[in-house]
């Protein structure tokens, strides 16, 4: 493991009692002894989320700390409604590649179904090839973050389909100094240490005129996974791996740099400019994939075989210019932004190659294949909308969006042996697939816009619509001796989407909401490679070059009450979707595939939120939601004389049923240092129904495989605040559930024996501090 000078100053700023405070998020309250309210932007303006006809959840960088939430895994364990999967398969384990849902709207083929954005960018990326993988921000430095549930189609366009997740920043001051510091060291069981150390300022420059925010942060995260030599011994006529010895200790460690600064600048009273520039830089030493016959999971003990490391370094930047104009009837604003990404990732797919092509399960080192990837982004987005901002009978939002999206995934894998072991002639570079580039370009010309109507002081109809044109094109170039004659595709295709949304709510009062609210969503269409005619042959349908857009209808019934003095909170919906047209990734016979559009998913379920301030020191918490996504009707296409199951009646997409957060955190406010504790209980039910992967009647699948376990993750936290500083000690996963959550391996066939597995991290003990002013 590399030495970082981020420890030394991780724990001067302990020992100097760092901290943070306590809260919610930034906002004000009408009562001391009650709740704090919560302003989000969910509807393109500045709202208390109590008033908006939504399901949302809303977390600050307060509340983050207080829970110990550093990254999006964590995050998405919080909330419930968003399951979030660390899934790299066929031999590619790199811990980036990753699913995230909103309310089970799931898929590993085409376009995102769920939004990522830093402020009002989106950054998701599409599904092209083995390497894809969303980007993420670390949690540091942040205003807030915002889940929000269900199709984001008028407001937020293609790719927040089931939802959109928003991590938003502070913005700079022009009349106030401010600052937060944060550090942190921890030791997790059999494994290495977490350490991380970060500070954030900002204020102005020139009151009122010129102000700033800027920060940096680096964090650590110890590996808990080695890496093994091992031998085979036959054991029932099987091959099984026995340990020789460990080539690397707690492998799977990754660290983090990430760097903000904005600008923020008032050249009048009625127009501010923002520029602002964020960076970050991932970078992972190994695979959080264990192997089943080298580990004993229920002992905290875990390893891998691969031969060499899966690794991966993901840099990217977003610079971002925000202009505000308030004009005498509505507010104007401009975000023109570009963002740059170019991750690479090393793999090991020596298991998957032999296993798949040599039925070797457990091939030597002599055997090491390796895989060379990348996912590559440009992005130029530009959106320009207006808002009304008077408080009378009717409001309105307008705007365009404008948007060049480059993604390319090149990968190329490389075996001095696999020639040679299928008698074919050496390969020049030892080059067993090769793909320089496969790549997309979307562009996007979008117009949408929302009217809001009061019929009466309570009673108000808000309807909107986004109509936009898209174009896509892209281009594949892939040879080897896994495809055989060499492919060379390119193809274009366009469409029209429209997706609109009505909402009528009935709010009686301040503290009081009801919302019925029907919305569409959509992802746009993609491209289908060329195929070689081993695979097309005997097909009686022909491959597509394109697969075009799917769309979703939801309708959703919520309340949003504040009651008992503004000490209780609580917001409740049920929803009801259609998903149909379908982008379904479909595996051939030869080993390849493509993606048509087939089949529909129905979806119901609901989430609650409550917080209750049961004293002025005891605040309790329960987050639930419900979710079951599946599909009513069996897909099969007839490949030759073998029929492709592509789904069956009644599979469902991975999603727990129910989904639980309790917390609870008693403060004693009467004491001018006030010491606290604090539980987080995180509980997950298992998923009993069939999936697509693990059901028997489908083509392709693996039934030995199980769908989402049964989770239970407890946190604890004990602390002192005081003047803006906090101290805690913590133990996260205390009750150390160790219960693998992802399973995996690489061929359906009985020879192989040799399961991966996935998991929550071991039982982490640590201390805390940061500082806030």
């Amino acid at each position: 493991m590399r030495f970082r000078p981020a420890v030394p100053a991780a724990i001067a700023v302990i020992l100097s009692c760092t901290s943070m405070t306590s809260g919610a998020q930034t906002s004000t309250s009408s009562s001391s002894s009650g709740l704090e309210e919560i302003t989000v932007t969910a509807q393109r303006r500045e709202e208390r989320l109590s008033d908006v006809p939504m399901s949302i959840a809303a977390i600050s960088q307060a509340d983050l700390d207080q829970r110990g939430l550093k990254d999006i895994d964590d995050l998405t364990r919080v909330t419930p409604s968003i399951t979030f999967i660390r899934n790299g398969t066929a031999g590619s384990f790199n811990d980036e590649q990753s699913n995230v849902s909103i309310r089970g709207v799931y898929s590993t083929a085409g376009a995102a179904t769920t939004g990522i954005y830093i402020d009002d960018t989106p950054i998701q990326t599409r599904h092209l090839s083995y390497g894809s993988a969303d980007p993420y921000p670390e949690l540091f430095d942040l205003d807030r973050v915002e889940v929000l549930r269900g199709p984001q189609g008028t407001l937020f366009g293609g790719g927040s389909e089931g939802g959109a997740i928003r991590f938003i920043r502070p913005e700079p001051s022009l009349s106030t100094d401010s600052g937060y510091v944060r550090s942190e060291v921890a030791s997790i069981d059999n494994g290495g240490l977490n350490y991380e150390g970060g500070g954030a300022f900002g204020g102005p420059i020139i009151p009122d005129v010129l102000g700033f925010r800027a920060s940096i942060f680096y964090r650590q995260d110890g590996g808990w996974i080695d890496r093994d030599a091992y031998v085979t011994e036959p054991t029932a006529g099987n091959p099984i791996p026995v340990a020789t010895g460990t080539t690397e200790k707690n492998a799977n460690w990754h660290d983090v740099y990430v760097g903000n600064i904005a600008l923020k600048w008032a050249p009048s009273d009625t127009l501010t400019v923002q520029p602002a520039l964020f960076v970050q830089s991932l970078h992972i030493n190994d695979t959080g994939m264990y192997w089943a016959a080298l580990s004993n999971w229920k002992a905290a003990q875990y390893a891998t075989g691969n031969i060499g490391r899966d690794s991966s370094t993901d840099p990217f930047y977003l610079a971002s210019l925000k202009i505000n104009w308030t004009l005498p009837f509505g507010d104007l604003v401009s975000n023109t932004s570009y963002f740059h990404r170019k991750e690479s990732a090393i793999s090991d797919y020596t298991q998957w190659l032999n296993t798949n092509y040599l039925a070797n399960v457990f091939p030597t080192a002599a055997q090491l294949a390796t895989t060379y990837e990348s996912d590559n982004q440009n992005n130029v987005t530009e959106e320009l909308r207006l808002s009304s901002r008077d408080s009378g009978r009717i409001s309105w939002t307008g705007g365009m969006f404008l948007s060049r999206v480059y993604e390319d995934q090149p990968e190329v894998t490389v075996d001095a042996s696999y020639a040679g072991l299928i008698g074919s002639p050496p390969v020049p570079g030892n080059i067993v697939d090769y793909q320089p580039t496969f790549n997309t370009t979307d562009r996007q010309v979008a117009a949408f816009g929302e009217l809001g109507v009061k019929l009466t002081d309570e009673l108000k109809v808000t309807a909107g619509v986004r109509a936009a044109h898209v174009q896509y094109s892209g281009y594949n170039v892939e040879s080897g001796l896994l495809v055989g004659p060499s492919i060379d595709s390119y193809n274009s295709a366009n469409e029209n989407p429209v997706t609109p949304r009505i909402v009528v709510s009935y709010q009686g009062s301040v503290d009081s909401l009801y919302y019925a609210s029907a919305s569409k969503g959509y992802r746009p269409g993609g491209l289908n490679t060329t195929l070689p005619s081993v695979c097309t042959e005997n097909l009686p349908i022909k491959v597509s070059p394109t697969f075009n857009s799917d769309s979703l209808w939801q309708y959703e019934v919520g309340t949003k009450q504040t009651l008992f003095d503004r000490r209780l909170q609580l917001d409740a919906s049920v929803y009801y979707l259609k998903w149909k047209n379908i982008q379904q990734l479909t595996f051939l016979p030869c080993g390849l595939g493509f993606t048509p559009n087939l089949g529909e998913v129905t979806g119901r379920g609901g989430d609650i939120h409550t917080i209750y301030k049961a004293t002025e020191d005891l605040t309790v918490g329960v987050d639930a939601a419900y979710t079951d996504s599946y599909y009513p009707n069996g897909q099969t296409i007839q490949a030759g004389a073998t029929p492709v199951t592509i789904l069956s009646s009644g599979d469902h997409l991975p999603s727990s049923p129910w989904n639980i957060d309790l917390n609870a955190e008693y403060v004693v406010s009467t004491m001018a240092k006030k010491p606290y504790l604090r539980a987080d209980y995180q509980y997950a039910t298992a998923q009993n129904s069939l999936i697509q992967g693990d059901d028997p009647r489908n083509t392709g699948s693996d039934p030995t495989l199980r769908s989402l376990p049964m989770i239970r993750v407890m946190a604890l936290r004990a602390g002192v605040r005081f003047d803006g500083y906090d101290i805690s000690a913590f133990v996260q996963n205390a009750f150390n559930f160790n219960t693998p959550t992802f399973y995996y391996r690489d061929s359906q066939l009985a020879v192989d024996t040799n399961y991966f597995y996935r998991g929550v991290p071991p039982r982490t003990i640590g201390v805390t501090g940061s500082y806030r002013f």
